[in-house]
C-alpha cells in the first residue's frame, strides 16, 4: 500500500523533526542556565523556569505522534524501533530540561559569594563536557551512527571524575570557610545536576544504538 507507507514516512519525519527541536530547546535552556551561573542574570533564570512548560509540551507532542504512528500504521521492526526509541529519548530530554530549570532556581538563591571561591571554574568545565557530549549525541542521532553514540557516552566518565574532584574540593573549602557553606552547597547541587545530565545523555546514546542496531546496550 504505497499511500499507507507514504503517510508513515511523513509521520516519522514529523516525529524526528519535533524530537530534534526538543534537543535544540533543551540544549539552549542548559546553555542559558550555565550562562546565568557565570553572569548572575536572574531575569534570564526566571525565563528559563517559565520556558520549561514549552519543553514539557514538546515532549508530549512527540509521544502523541509516536502513539498515533503505532495506532494507525502497521509498523515493521525498523519503524517500531525508531518510534519506541523516540518516546524514550523525549522523556530523557524533558528531564534534562527540568535540570536547566532546577539550576536556574538554585542560581536565584545565590548570595554575593565570590564564585571563584566555590568552584565556578570547575563547574564550567563540567558543563563544557556535558555540552560536548550533547552535541555528539545529537549528531549521532541525526546520522543514526551507533559508534559515534558509543564514543560520546564515554564522556560521561570524565563528567563523573570532575564531579568527584569538585565534591572533594568544596568539602575541604567548607571546612575552613563556614561563611561560604550555603553557596558552596548550592554549587555542589548544581554539580550533581550536571552529573545526572551526563547520565541521561548516556541513556539517549543507548537509544541511538537501539535504533541503528536493534540491540539493547548498557553504556553507563
Amino acid at each position: 500500500m504505497p499511500g499507507h507507507r507514504h503517510a508513515l514516512v511523513i509521520k516519522k519525519q514529523q516525529i524526528e523533526n519535533n524530537l530534534i527541536g526538543l534537543f535544540a530547546a533543551v540544549m539552549d535552556a542548559m546553555d542559558q542556565a550555565v550562562s546565568c551561573l557565570a553572569g548572575g542574570d536572574k531575569a534570564i533564570c526566571k525565563a528559563i523556569i517559565e520556558h520549561d512548560v514549552e519543553i514539557n509540551n514538546t515532549r508530549y507532542l512527540v509521544e502523541e505522534e509516536c502513539l498515533t504512528a503505532i495506532a494507525l500504521h502497521q509498523l515493521v521492526a525498523d519503524d517500531l524501533q525508531g518510534v519506541v526509541a523516540a518516546t524514550r529519548i523525549a522523556g530523557e530530554l524533558e528531564r534534562i530540561g527540568d535540570y536547566a530549570s532546577d539550576i536556574a532556581s538554585i542560581i536565584m538563591q545565590m548570595t554575593d559569594t565570590d564564585l571563584s571561591e566555590v568552584g565556578i571554574a570547575d563547574l564550567l568545565k563540567i558543563s563544557s563536557l556535558c555540552a560536548n557530549m550533547m552535541d555528539e549525541i545529537l549528531a549521532a542521532y541525526r546520522e543514526k551512527n551507533a559508534e559515534r553514540a558509543i564514543t560520546a557516552a564515554k564522556i560521561d566518565d570524565e563528567i563523573d571524575a570532575e564531579h568527584a574532584k569538585l565534591i572533594e574540593k568544596l568539602f575541604s573549602t567548607m571546612q575552613s570557610r563556614p561563611d561560604i557553606v550555603p553557596d558552596a552547597s548550592r554549587m555542589l547541587w548544581i554539580s550533581h545536576i550536571l552529573e545526572r545530565y551526563g547520565d541521561h545523555l548516556t541513556n539517549i546514546a543507548e537509544q541511538v544504538v537501539f535504533i541503528t542496531e536493534a540491540r539493547v546496550v548498557e553504556l553507563g
